[in-house]
């Protein structure tokens, strides 16, 4: 079976959120095995200066990259990313069930990923130029997950 690790900076503090994410979560254990890891953000004051950020990024990184495992295909959830398709993000499910360890898809916390974390990633991946409230897009980033799995499957899910 396929593994799978979501590395997302922080917890989901809303119950809709981890409602919806539980489900997405459930509805996957057919096709993958699933962790889900919640390292906590560093705390910055209100207003940040670039270098209290850049300091915050880096120890984040380095919480983040101790998740991964060498053999991992590693895909950073970025706005500057490459966008696909459900169907293109089934495809690389897909071919990299037989290459990689697993699969980690990695959310940064409100002020994103720092340059190693992007650098270690095989594909920066963007859903959209938009921003996103973190929970929400965690949720968005599972359905997406659960939707490759039904597109290789074969389902009717997909439309």
């Amino acid at each position: 079976m396929q593994k799978i690790k979501i590395i997302a900076m922080g917890r989901l503090t809303e119950a809709s959120f981890r409602d919806a994410a539980g489900e997405y979560l459930k509805r996957m254990s057919r096709y993958y095995q699933v962790t889900t890891v919640e390292p906590k953000p560093e705390n910055l004051p209100q207003n940040p200066s670039d270098a209290e950020i850049e300091r915050a990024l880096s120890r984040e990184a380095e919480k983040i990259l101790g998740e991964i495992s060498p053999r991992a295909y590693v895909v950073a959830m970025c706005v500057e990313g490459k966008t696909m398709s459900s169907e293109a993000l089934a495809a690389l499910a897909e071919k990299q069930a037989g290459l990689a360890s697993e699969i980690v898809f990695i959310i940064g916390s409100s002020h994103g990923l720092h340059d190693s974390v992007k650098k270690r990633a095989d594909l920066r991946l963007s859903v959209s130029p938009m921003t996103f409230p973190h929970e929400l897009f965690r949720v968005m980033l599972l359905e997406q997950i659960y939707r490759a799995a039904e597109i290789n499957a074969g389902s009717k899910y997909h439309k």
